[in-house]
């Protein structure tokens, strides 16, 4: 059903290696089509920072030429080992092949901080992570927006103007960002310099769709948008909240993309945030998957 056929063959396991990427690209598709998830997951710079570029360890299934499963573990600083566990063929599910990615991935990390990832969390998956022990660090929810239709008119208070980012207002979107998050859980606290760097130093970084409101001096709300029409944050200050803000400005980052030929959005949403999940919802986005972290319990 998946474009594997199921034999009695027992798999075999070796490392990933370059001439892989291909299968994987197509196991990683097969998989985010039986369980929706991160499209962005599918993409072959993903998957080469997630299972063959600096990583520590990895390991594959195949049947005959087949790729049928896979994960990797790599460093990601502060001593912590991440590893992606989610890639099991939906056609070869149910033989334990989860099961064993998930003990080979925390074999490696022996006694080190390790963070499970996967891209496309199911039920199963989530069930398999607890019983080993591991606690959910974070889970969002995947929503798209298909711009063949035209984003929703919701329109600005006439005395809210928007400015497009640019170097010289990195320190103003900062100041809304932190207003903005800095009580929701796992706030990491950053100085502006780092989160700066976070949000605009990438080649993928879209400094025109990019936007913060702001009524007579006073910043309210900001968007921060990458290329391949993605929103990567939403804003707003507690007194702005409420206002339509931050619709407003996700409806206007949506109109830039489809003027600028995107054919859809994405964004991710804590499941934690049900405020905003309501709103990107009555902006027409969808949810297509759920994407989630994992560490062990202290």
């Amino acid at each position: 059903m998946y474009g594997v056929r199921v034999t009695s063959t027992e798999p075999t396991w070796r490392a990933i290696c370059e001439a892989d990427l291909p299968s994987l690209v197509a196991l990683t598709k097969r998989v985010l089509a039986a369980d929706g998830g991160l499209p962005l997951a599918g993409d072959e710079p993903f998957l080469r920072r997630r299972y063959l570029d600096g990583v520590i360890a990895s390991t594959a299934a195949f049947v005959h030429a087949d790729l049928v499963a896979a994960a990797a573990v790599r460093p990601v600083g502060d001593g912590t080992i991440a590893a992606g566990v989610g890639l099991v063929d939906p056609a070869w599910r149910g033989r334990g092949l989860g099961g064993h990615l998930l003990d080979w991935a925390l074999t490696q990390a022996g006694e080190v901080p390790v963070q499970m990832e996967t891209e496309s969390l199911t039920a199963a998956a989530d069930a398999m992570m607890r019983d080993r022990g591991l606690r959910q660090t974070l889970a969002e929810y995947v929503m798209r927006f298909d711009l063949a239709q035209e984003p929703p008119a919701v329109h600005l208070p006439a005395d809210v103007t928007l400015t497009e980012w640019s170097s010289q207002l990195g320190e103003r979107f900062f100041g809304v960002y932190e207003a903005a998050f800095r009580e929701r859980p796992g706030f990491p606290g950053w100085s502006a310099r780092q989160w700066i760097e976070w949000i605009s130093d990438d080649e993928d970084f879209a400094p025109e769709w990019t936007l913060v409101a702001t009524r007579e001096g006073t910043d309210l709300g900001f968007v921060a948008s990458a290329r391949g029409a993605w929103i990567v944050q939403v804003g707003t200050t507690p007194a702005a909240r409420g206002t339509g803000i931050g619709a407003a400005l996700t409806a206007e980052a949506l109109r830039r993309m489809r003027a600028g030929g995107e054919t859809e959005a994405l964004l991710d949403v804590n499941v934690d945030n049900p405020g905003a999940t309501r709103v990107y919802e009555r902006l027409g986005f969808a949810r297509i998957g759920r994407r989630a972290r994992y560490g062990r319990v202290k």
